[in-house]
């Protein structure tokens, strides 16, 4: 083969290289587009014996692909000798399944003795201890906001101390803050199916403003303080290890 020949060949071999790298790093590019996570976020206030407020709370990742939904759930971990604790940590594990599935599997991030890995779990069942859902706020779709406005592209219904199921008098008032984009309109994960009702909406957002006020029955004042339930999407930094819990439900025979 001549020199020229030769340098033909190398420069088509260069083209095919070449090719095949864009066309694998796009097909990398889309399927990774196809992942999109949620961070929800809930901060309640206790009312400590000495009046004092101590927030708690936690948080939980959903993460979509495809046709398929995995949490991100966190867990305290106590590590006990004996009567004696010896450390404690915060601990997560993932649970996947097909978005219309009953049924999905739990994976442990961490293994231990008393969590088993690779279990078969109800979905419901898991969620209804772990996620932020809640029916306490259903009653208000009976009632009609006291002013609706919009801020930065968001609607915004506010309920100023509506009653009780049980019409008692309160001992303090309870203002609350529905927060409805159209960002996240397809996000199926919600707080209150009923009051997630705005057509072309999310209601990503509750706020609920407590005034304070004198309980008898605690002989105490509460301090004004705030409950937060929020939703918001996220970055997804640590991709790899998302992509290997997916996989692993991808290839079980289910």
């Amino acid at each position: 083969m001549t020199a020229i020949g030769i340098h033909k060949l190398i420069g088509s071999l260069v083209i095919i290289v070449v090719t095949y790298i864009e066309h694998f790093s796009c097909g990398i590019k889309s399927e990774s587009d196809k992942l999109t996570a949620i961070s929800l976020k809930q901060q309640t206030p206790v009312i400590n014996r000495d009046s004092s407020v101590t927030m708690i709370g936690g948080t939980y990742n959903v993460y979509y692909y495809n046709e398929l939904l995995m949490y991100k759930f966190n867990y305290r971990f106590d590590s006990m000798v004996g009567n004696q604790l010896v450390f404690q940590e915060t601990r997560s594990f993932y649970f996947v399944s097909h978005k219309d599935s009953t049924y999905g599997y739990k994976y442990m991030v961490k293994l231990d003795k008393t969590n088993k890995d690779n279990m078969r779990y109800k979905k419901d069942s898991l969620l209804k201890f772990y996620s932020f859902e809640s029916n306490i706020y259903d009653t208000l779709i009976n009632f009609k906001p006291d002013s609706i406005y919009k801020q930065e592209g968001e609607i915004v219904k506010v309920y100023k101390n509506p009653p009780t199921a049980n019409s008692e008098q309160q001992s303090e008032k309870f203002d609350l803050y529905f927060y409805y984009t159209k960002k996240l309109k397809d996000i199926p994960e919600t707080f209150s199916k009923k009051m997630d009702n705005e057509k072309g909406m999310k209601l990503i957002k509750i706020l609920v403003k407590a005034s304070g006020g004198y309980y008898k029955e605690f002989n105490t004042t509460f301090q004004p303080r705030e409950h937060l339930l929020e939703m918001k999407e996220i970055p997804i930094e640590n991709k790899n290890e998302i992509m290997h819990y997916l996989r692993r439900y991808q290839e079980q025979k289910i």
